[in-house]
């Protein structure tokens, strides 16, 4: 890819700034010459990780969660926001741990990608934990409803009948499909 950045910023000025959200104004000349005066941008100042749970008999352990933005409940992939220095690794085992009471024998990077790249910054990270096992109780009760495993026949059908919502959940999982995790 070449250097050149086709956008170029003229100004960007803070409109709103928390540790977990900002956003920011932007002044953009685009490759034409036009001028964008007030371009939004969601900066997220924090990376996130997210990690498919596969038990040593190949089923999935997705965790019941409640979103109060959206007024809506679903099956997700274990993930959060990335705590100040913790690795990415770090971060997907700790969200396994915390939101579904398991461990992992193994943890395979399956990349990263930005969910929204034409208004925001923000970045994921996925991982597939592979052999899960329990490791306690579940921590993290304010989010977490519940944890259930799926065979991947299950999930393959909630995916196919619109059955999960999250977008890093059907990034996780479809990319570990994909791969032949699942």
């Amino acid at each position: 890819m070449s250097e050149k950045r086709p956008w170029q910023i003229l100004e960007r000025k803070v409109i709103y700034e928390s540790p977990w959200i900002n956003l920011h104004l932007a002044k953009v000349r685009l490759p034409d010459g036009t001028v964008i005066p007030d371009h939004h941008i969601v900066d997220y100042p924090r990376e996130a990780a997210g990690v498919v749970p596969i038990g040593g008999d190949g089923r999935i352990l997705l965790i019941d969660h409640y979103r109060f933005i959206t007024d809506s409940r679903g099956w997700e992939i274990p993930a959060g926001a990335i705590d100040e220095e913790e690795s990415t690794e770090e971060s997907a085992l700790r969200e396994l741990k915390e939101e579904t009471g398991h461990v992992a024998r193994s943890l395979i990077k399956l990349g990263w990608y930005h969910p929204s790249n034409g208004s925001s910054n923000q970045l994921f990270h996925i991982f597939v934990a592979q052999e899960v096992t329990p490791s306690g109780a579940v921590p993290c009760t304010n989010e977490v409803q519940g944890v259930r495993w799926f065979q991947p026949e299950e999930v393959e059908e909630l995916l196919k009948e619109n059955g999960i919502l999250d977008g890093l959940s059907l990034t996780g999982l479809l990319w570990a499909k994909a791969l032949g995790f699942i």
